[in-house]
């Protein structure tokens, strides 16, 4: 999937309220051009047009999080020239957001590569532990026993990380859908703003990308749980037909101990903290439900194959 850099160029930059910010500069001190000089301290907004500035002036320095809450401000204030702006900036300002939740979670690419790999690992381990049921040969039973651990680990990973993706590919998918009614909504209020649209109709082509990825995902943790389970099966019959005293140290492992749960804890229970910290991870249930929830049309799905759109430009016309 491309890059959450590459996909950022092909929305048309928005220069709503710059024209406001020079009003600013007037404001600053004599010494601020100077480099010793501290950025001085504006007062916090308090008018519609204000909000306005400070939530473009914030999406210009990347804080997104302020600049979203800047521009809901000057947005309820119902000023009817400020509506137009006040949507454009906030389709940029969701778009931006979405690509930073993908920067949080693993490639969707690399990801499924790996699944895949654990998985056919998994059916290799699943058919070698049937040929060593099939026959009374304790060393082959012990043999397909252990390969089988490491089977399932190296499966259970490879789960582990998909579901990451899923759950970071999800909420971008919210943020990207919010910045698409932005950049819909400008154009119901502008019916001549051919930026807006351009950028709604972008976003819509990576949405319906995101979701073709996500249900590739979905598909593959299902594949995956189910050769879990099997898996954990063959294991149960190997281990009741090796002796204790033939069992290899670390071989009376855990096996079925997550037979019943393999997408992780239930509802109402925890899962402790990872390396990497605590991480909801999603079910492939739970992303078939997000997925029903952000269901496009026909008309917006962007079929298999399809090449990306050309490059948009920059907007080179004043808007207010």
């Amino acid at each position: 999937m491309t890059s959450a850099k590459d996909i950022a160029r092909k929305l048309r930059i928005s220069v709503f309220g710059f024209r406001f910010l020079l009003l600013l500069l007037p404001l600053l001190p004599a010494f601020a051009n100077t480099p010793q000089a501290a950025a001085p301290s504006l007062p916090p907004p308090s008018t519609p047009r204000e909000f306005f500035n400070a939530g473009t002036q914030k999406l210009h320095e990347g804080k997104l999080r302020e600049a979203e809450a800047f521009l809901e401000s000057a947005l309820a204030s119902q000023n009817d020239g400020l509506q137009p702006p006040a949507l454009y900036n906030l389709g940029h300002v969701r778009f931006h957001q979405g690509t930073d939740e993908l920067k949080k979670g693993p490639k969707a690419g690399p990801t499924s590569d790996k699944g895949r790999a654990a998985t056919r690992a998994a059916t290799a381990a699943i058919q070698e532990a049937d040929q060593a049921l099939a026959g009374t040969d304790l060393e082959k039973m012990v043999a397909s026993y252990m390969h089988g651990r490491g089977a399932r680990k190296e499966l259970k990973d490879a789960l582990k990380q998909v579901k990451h993706a899923m759950e970071t590919h999800g909420a971008a998918l919210g943020k990207w859908q919010r910045a698409s009614g932005d950049f819909k909504s400008t154009v119901e209020v502008n019916p001549n703003d051919i930026d807006a649209q351009h950028n709604a109709e972008t976003v819509d082509q990576w949405i319906a990308r995101l979701v073709d990825s996500l249900r590739e995902m979905q598909q593959m943790a299902q594949a995956m749980g189910e050769k879990n389970r099997e898996l954990g099966e063959k294991l149960k019959k190997l281990k009741g037909n090796i002796p204790a005293q033939d069992m290899p140290p670390g071989g009376a492992g855990d096996d079925e101990e997550d037979e019943d749960k393999p997408f992780g804890p239930q509802p109402g229970q925890q899962e402790g903290p990872s390396k990497e910290g605590q991480q909801m991870l999603l079910s492939p249930e739970q992303a078939g439900w997000l997925l029903d929830a952000f269901k496009l049309d026909s008309e917006r799905r962007l079929p298999m194959g399809q090449k990306d759109t050309a490059e948009p430009k920059d907007r080179n016309r004043p808007t207010w």
